[in-house]
């Protein structure tokens, strides 16, 4: 019950049997707990370390508990003193005095915790920003339909080599992202490859299939898709702007240029693009579309995004050979002397 103010079980046994027999000395004590005597002897010196027993000059003994009346050895001091009376110290006094030290050891113990915690907590954090860069800039917002509209602008007219583009609708309410043609037109004569995924509920708009065919004239690739999530324009795989929702631009735009989010954003774009599907092979526009599988359409699409032939052999799941003899194949059948020659054939019939 007491350990906690540092008497043992022994301890405490030598000294509640002290204060119901105040008068006993250490030979009584030892008989009554059926204990060595040293080990009584211990005790003692243990309660009068913890100021719970002192001893008092033989003159003063006889006010006090002679614990060495029945004999006149002692342990430590006693021993080398000779005879002592050794006094009880008051439990209350006694006690209170153990348990306020103790008090105060675990408040100086809670007052280490603290700053052991607060030092933990500092070195964690700065484990956590070992290798942390600064995220300024690599993310914008911007409000309304013409700041939306000049930020699309400056990010078509400053891609050097690849555009990919979300168009889910028309013009309307998102018309600031309703695409630029004569902007397109010049991005690919300027050499920038120029992909854009529409819905397929606005393949058959005229306003948008007359900018389509302009920008299909020009060069650009278009697919159809049922749905899309967002409006979308990814520039050279370094910037991307999106819709702050859906089909709408009341609430404006982000410019993303954080490479860990621009990689999913091209997963996204790459599979929805092989899942899309050429208007002119949807229409019937190109006349030779059905004398080729999908696996042979699928291959022509991964070249056309210059993609390995261990790349394509993958993505088709055949090996190598075979993805080989399907491009000999193919590029006998369009009379095709070069992988870019193989894409150019395949996108006028509309494959791609």
């Amino acid at each position: 019950m007491l350990r906690v103010l540092g008497l043992d079980a022994g301890t405490e046994s030598v000294y509640r049997l002290m204060l119901e027999h105040p008068s006993w000395g250490v030979d009584a004590l030892a008989e009554a707990l059926g204990a060595p005597r040293p080990d009584v002897l211990t005790a003692l010196d243990r309660l009068a370390d913890l100021a719970l027993l002192r001893a008092a000059a033989d003159a003063d003994s006889d006010s006090g508990t002679d614990a060495d009346s029945d004999s006149d050895a002692g342990s430590g001091s006693h021993g080398t003193r000779g005879p002592t009376a050794l006094r009880l110290v008051p439990p209350q006094a006694g006690l209170a005095a153990l348990l306020a030290r103790r008090e105060e050891e675990l408040r100086r113990t809670q007052l280490e915790v603290d700053a052991t915690r607060a030092a933990v907590a500092d070195l964690l954090a700065d484990y956590t920003a070992l290798g942390r860069e600064s995220a300024a800039g690599a993310v914008e917002r911007f409000t309304g339909p013409d700041a939306v509209r000049r930020c699309l602008e400056h990010l078509t007219l400053h891609a050097a080599a690849d555009l990919r583009v979300f168009a889910p609708t028309g013009a309307g309410e998102s018309a600031a992202w309703e695409l630029d043609v004569p902007l397109y037109e010049d991005r690919l004569a300027q050499g920038v490859r120029v992909r854009v995924l529409q819905l397929d509920s606005t393949a058959g708009s005229p306003e948008r299939r007359r900018a389509m065919c302009r920008l299909a004239r020009a060069g650009a690739e278009i697919r159809t898709v049922p749905s899309l999530p967002l409006h979308m324009s990814i520039a050279d795989g370094e910037s991307a702007l999106l819709s702050t929702s859906a089909h709408t631009t009341r609430q404006g735009a982000v410019l993303i240029r954080e490479p860990s989010a621009l990689v999913g954003l091209h997963a996204l774009f790459s599979h929805l693009w092989d899942e899309g599907t050429s208007p002119a092979a949807a229409a019937g526009d190109a006349g030779e579309a059905a004398d080729y599988s999908a696996q042979e359409r699928a291959l022509l699409r991964f070249l056309a995004d210059g993609l390995t032939d261990e790349a394509v052999a993958r993505k088709l799941g055949i090996s190598l050979r075979s993805e080989r003899r399907m491009i000999s194949g193919l590029s006998e059948r369009f009379g095709a002397h070069s992988r870019f020659q193989l894409g150019l054939q395949a996108a006028q019939r509309g494959l791609l």
